[in-house]
């Protein structure tokens, strides 16, 4: 290449390069041209001595340029179908003007250079005295093709293109087989055609996105109602994935991607939006008759539209609630006799809509927190069922998993599976120190009569309960098992004192020695009580033992929940009775003769007469005793004999004296003792509060007290006023003196 300026004859120049041009636009004789050539005669004709002639060129070649495209526009409308034309042409065009602008590449600089920046009223300033616009090569062969092929149509021949593009995209929608290349090429012209331009979409948005929208609106306005009408939901929401889909692709294929949000959009709108109320009306069924895939069709499509799916998460809630109050109404006072069924099919129903949500709805967490308001509803409900108390229930439950020789026909990982799942069922209840106190009844039970399936079990159920509430909650509970492991060291250590001061005792004594708070054992039972002599010496010398081993320390007994275990040796067959201490008195009474009213044993034993009846009644059911009158009820004047004829199969006898289940007087203690703890929490909780914030007003100390104690229980606002007023008689708050609704913590 010459880089010496030489005098050029610019009209046998340019018609030189213009022979090149029209070989390259035509695509014909191409072999022919040479590129490096077409670059010097630029190069020369922009520098040609003694005047430059680089405008002249660029209006001749933009002269070329607006005569080849008013050809090209005259062949496509010379044909019916002028996508295709129009494509090839533009295919052709735009590799052209490729090679036409890296051969300018001189004379684009020296054009744009003159000018940087807007003129006046942000129009680029035209060169010479044509009518063109100052840009680069590329830029003017956009301009000229928009304005002489694109605009020109659209105005002349009622926007033809665009309009057979739209044409054939409603073809490939129903189906018909198009030829998506030409549509696509078509489209994108309009995105290439303003590349130069700062609003580089501006011409495609206009012409093509904006049009196309809404005629995809009419159109599946128009295909959407006809299909709700004349098939049934199910099959409406397979068609609106189905045809979601393939407008996902469809736009892919032919939409530049800025536009594919809003195609799709519009979509969803006619087909989901406009009949999202006809899919909410139908979900209720889908889930009632466990139509999942009509479910997760459902939650797909309305997961799509704004607050789509809050109808369908209210409908869900309300399902599972209405599905559990039928099995609560249903179970009936049944609930109070076993609440194996009341808690197991409480499980299953929970596990059945947990792997709905996991399967169906993807683990929305939308959709778990429906469950579990649905549940919670469920659980603490005593309206539908006054016997499904689910503190008291479950505890019950998990004594019947946690009990030796419970015919419950599970192995030990089944039952371990039940409690963990148990455990999720707690953590619905709003009275949390309900279940603990019945909980800590039931293991103090299973403890004191050595009734445990399994210490590891035990453990692992109080872990449970722990990791769901804090180590707060089941501290009493692990000191209930501190205490079992230390009463086991001290009969250990009683052994070895009793050998060292050779003393005996004459009969196998061992004892608990059992935290006074930690254990449930203030008891609604009768207190008076005389020991048979036979224990007499034991329980004298274990007392000394503990006295010289614990100074300071003192012991209450508590005879009701002792138990005894006695060989019979007035039969020929030998028996062992497994009794309660009290039966054990009574029977004991028979040592010193056949013979003795009711109120006779009552001298001995000092039992009271309610108390002393019971325990009466069941040994005469075991019929170890016998009424003189076997007609009669056992009452005080009523004479008791030894059974001299009595026989089983067995030689291993349990006296069931009701001491293992709870009593209605003791149900009753729990729940005034759970009432006197939520009460000294409450005034804890409002302590805490007025002494952190000095003054508050009375909604303000309700909230916060609430707040504080939902953890363990849901405190009602006339229980906190209650313990409000207590506090102002004691002086730790009072009455703000300009407002009666505020209260100043007392220092």
């Amino acid at each position: 290449m010459s880089l010496r300026r030489k005098r050029i004859d610019f009209n046998a120049a340019f018609d030189e390069f213009k022979r090149d041009l029209v070989k390259m636009f035509d695509f014909s004789g191409t072999g022919s041209v040479s590129g490096m050539g077409m670059y010097q005669l630029v190069y020369d004709i922009c520098n040609s001595v003694p005047k430059p002639f680089y405008e002249r060129l660029y209006c001749a070649i933009a002269d070329f340029l607006c005569e080849y495209a008013i050809g090209v526009r005259q062949a496509i409308l010379s044909q019916e179908e002028v996508v295709p034309v129009y494509a090839m042409y533009w295919k052709k065009y735009y590799i052209a003007t490729g090679y036409l602008n890296a051969i300018c590449e001189y004379l684009n600089g020296l054009i744009v250079k003159q000018h940087k920046g807007p003129g006046v009223s942000g129009k680029r300033p035209s060169v010479g005295q044509s009518s063109y616009p100052r840009q680069d090569v590329q830029a003017l062969a956009n301009h000229i093709w928009k304005e002489h092929v694109v605009m020109e149509i659209k105005h002349r021949k009622r926007n033809k293109i665009m309009n057979q593009v739209f044409e054939t995209i409603c073809q490939d929608r129903e189906g018909k087989e198009v030829n998506p290349s030409v549509v696509q090429d078509t489209i994108l012209s309009l995105v290439s055609l303003n590349s130069k331009m700062d609003q580089t979409l501006e011409l495609y948005i206009e012409e093509f996105e904006t049009p196309y929208i809404a005629q995809t609106k009419a159109y599946y306005k128009t295909e959407s109602n006809i299909k709700l009408s004349n098939c049934t939901i199910s099959q409406y929401m397979k068609s609106a994935i189905d045809r979601l889909a393939q407008e996902g692709i469809r736009n892919a294929r032919y939409c530049h991607p800025t536009s594919h949000a809003r195609v799709i959009k519009e979509c969803e709108t006619q087909y989901i939006s406009e009949h999202q109320k006809s899919i909410q009306t139908e979900f209720e069924k889908m889930i009632a008759n466990e139509r999942t895939e009509d479910c997760t069709m459902a939650y797909s499509l309305l997961s799509r539209t704004e607050n789509g799916i809050i109808p369908l998460l209210t409908t869900f809630e309300k399902y599972i609630t209405t599905v559990g109050r039928d099995i609560i109404l249903g179970l009936g006072a049944s609930i109070a006799k076993d609440p194996r069924e009341y808690v197991e099919r409480l499980i299953e129903l929970h596990s059945k809509y947990m792997q709905m949500c996991a399967k169906v709805f993807t683990n929305d967490a939308a959709f778990v927190a429906a469950v579990d308001k649905a549940f919670r509803t469920i659980v603490n409900d005593t309206a539908t069922n006054a016997a499904a108390r689910s503190p008291e229930v479950m505890a019950r439950y998990t004594d019947t998993m946690l009990r030796k020789k419970q015919k419950t026909g599970l192995s030990e990982a089944e039952i371990e599976d039940r409690l963990a799942r148990v455990v999720i069922l707690f953590k619905y209840i709003d009275d949390k120190d309900l279940f603990q106190k019945f909980y800590s009844r039931v293991l103090a039970k299973r403890l004191i009569f050595d009734a445990s399936m399994s210490a590891e079990a035990e453990a692992n159920m109080i872990s449970r309960l722990k990791s769901a509430c804090g180590h707060e909650y089941t501290s009493k509970l692990q000191r209930m098992f501190t205490d079992m492991a230390i009463s086991s060291d001290l009969n250990a250590g009683f052994k070895e004192w009793l050998q060292g001061k050779d003393l005996n005792n004459g009969l196998d004594f061992s004892i608990l020695v059992l935290t006074a708070g930690s254990w449930p054992v203030n008891s609604t039972q009768p207190l008076e009580f005389q020991c048979p002599d036979e224990l007499e010496k034991s329980i004298t010398n274990f007392t000394t033992f503990y006295d010289n081993r614990h100074s300071g320390r003192k012991l209450s007994w508590f005879w009701h929940w002792c138990r005894a275990d006695v060989r019979v040796n007035y039969l020929d067959k030998r028996y062992e009775l497994s009794l309660s201490l009290y039966q054990f008195a009574v029977l004991a009474v028979f040592n010193s003769g056949d013979s003795y009213t009711v109120s006779e044993i009552r001298d001995q034993t000092k039992l009271v007469e309610a108390e002393l009846i019971r325990v009466v009644k069941s040994l005469v059911e075991a019929n170890l005793l016998t009424l003189e009158d076997a007609e009669s009820n056992v009452a005080l004047s009523s004479v008791l004999k030894l059974n001299m004829s009595f026989s089983s199969k067995r030689t291993k006898l349990k006296i069931s004296g009701g001491l293992q289940a709870d009593t209605p007087q003791e149900t009753t203690a729990t729940l005034k003792a759970v009432d006197e703890d939520r009460r000294l929490c409450i005034q804890a909780s409002i302590v805490r509060i007025m002494k952190s914030r000095r003054t508050l007003s009375h909604i303000q100390l309700v909230q916060e007290v609430i707040e504080q104690c939902k953890a363990r229980f849901s405190p009602s606002v006339p229980m906190i006023k209650k313990c409000i007023e207590q506090l102002l008689d004691k002086q730790y708050i009072e009455r703000a003196e300009n407002s009666l609704d505020r209260y100043v913590y007392v220092t």
